[in-house]
């Protein structure tokens, strides 16, 4: 019975991808790797095998960069938020380890830090941050000759801070105000864990959280818009490999894709060197690992026309194909989106029991997974 079901799953999660499509999702890129941080303290507090916070480490203690710029998480009158800094030591990098789910602001906080610095920095930020990077750079000189590497980190959407304020307050009553926060550690799916002033720490699923957000509920309006799951404008993309194989791995792995020519330097160097382990996989595995979300996300299509119902505005940029299916998926994510943004919709989503919200999400997935 084991097997039987070992191979439904797999059957299920494997899908075909044309190399058209692959293109499309993933861009240009050089070779794959899954890969880890050799050093076991680099894994500790991060989000998929610490191998970014290892060539961050390896770059700025081998000279080749002076800082890199992290976004960290900061406690700001009792709410976690993210932050942009520039980090200069090991220890700088390491704190900001781990993912951040909420809303950044790249060119009002991330810029003028990366103008301001003096010296060679390497960039980690979502692929839409990184876009506006590359147009950025394309117009400052002075700017451009300060980035040694940028690398992307995967990206299905971003959420408003109103939807971890929410999660804290459902997480910390009784305990005080809220003194330390991480969105997502530990292995495969992960953990959150919150941190409160009588010194009680809170450790729950992930899903405590991700279930909102894989609804779309909270979710920022400008992902609508967005198409660059992987990040194409990067010298190598991070992130997730959500591959059966890879959850037995008593070591959790992160998805490295090599885009240029440094960025492919950059990760053999490092493996020869010890800094990361792992070997090349195939791309068709990562994008498996992302089969339900990297395509919708692709498909601003569908969402430019379902958005018309809702009075949204979305340029479609991509002109792909739209199955039947895809109008239901596009509709039930731009209609959770919108009734997370009325007072009426934000009470009745936060009072709905999580037993009815899981199972919304799973019949959501199962759309998803057509």
């Amino acid at each position: 019975m084991k097997g039987t079901l070992k191979r439904l799953r797999d059957a299920i999660w494997h899908k075909d991808f044309s190399a058209d499509q692959l293109r499309r999702y993933v861009g240009e890129y050089q070779k794959c790797y899954f890969t880890y941080a050799g050093d076991e303290s680099l894994r500790a507090n991060a989000a998929s095998g610490g191998s970014v916070s290892a060539l961050l480490v390896y770059l700025l203690e081998s000279g080749q960069i002076d800082g890199a710029l992290v976004c960290r998480t900061v406690i700001r009158n009792g709410h976690a938020r993210p932050e942009f800094v520039i980090a200069r030591t090991r220890e700088e990098i390491m704190a900001a380890q781990g993912s951040k789910y909420a809303a950044v602001y790249f060119t009002n906080d991330a810029l003028p830090l990366l103008q301001e610095f003096d010296g060679r920095a390497a960039v980690v930020a979502l692929p839409c941050d990184a876009t506006i990077l590359q147009r950025t750079r394309a117009k400052l000189p002075d700017l451009d000759r300060k980035i040694a590497l940028v690398i992307t980190l995967f990206c299905g959407h971003n959420s408003e801070p109103v939807l971890t304020d929410a999660i804290v307050r459902r997480l910390g009553k009784g305990h005080g105000a809220l003194t330390g926060y991480r969105w997502r550690t530990g292995h495969w799916r992960g953990r959150l864990e919150a941190t409160f002033a009588d010194g009680t720490q809170v450790v729950r699923p992930f899903e405590t959280f991700s279930d909102y957000r894989n609804l779309y509920f909270f979710a920022q309006p400008k992902c609508h818009h967005c198409f660059d799951h992987f990040g194409y404008h990067c010298d190598i993309s991070a992130g997730d490999i959500w591959s059966p194989r890879m959850k037995a791995h008593p070591i959790k792995h992160t998805a490295l894709i090599t885009r240029t020519a440094a960025g492919q330097a950059l990760v053999e160097a490092a493996l020869a060197a010890g800094v990361l382990v792992g070997s090349e996989e195939p791309i068709e595995e990562v994008v498996n690992g992302q089969a339900r979300t990297a395509p919708f996300h692709y498909n601003v299509t569908v969402r430019a026309r379902v958005g018309r119902l809702f009075r949204l505005r979305i340029k479609d940029r991509t002109d792909a194909p739209v199955r039947p299916v895809d109008y239901l998926i596009a509709f039930i994510a731009l209609l959770n989106e919108r009734i997370s943004r009325t007072r009426p919709g934000r009470w009745l989503i936060l009072h709905t029991p999580r037993p009815i919200i899981r199972l919304y999400l799973y019949v959501l997935k199962g759309l998803e997974s057509l």
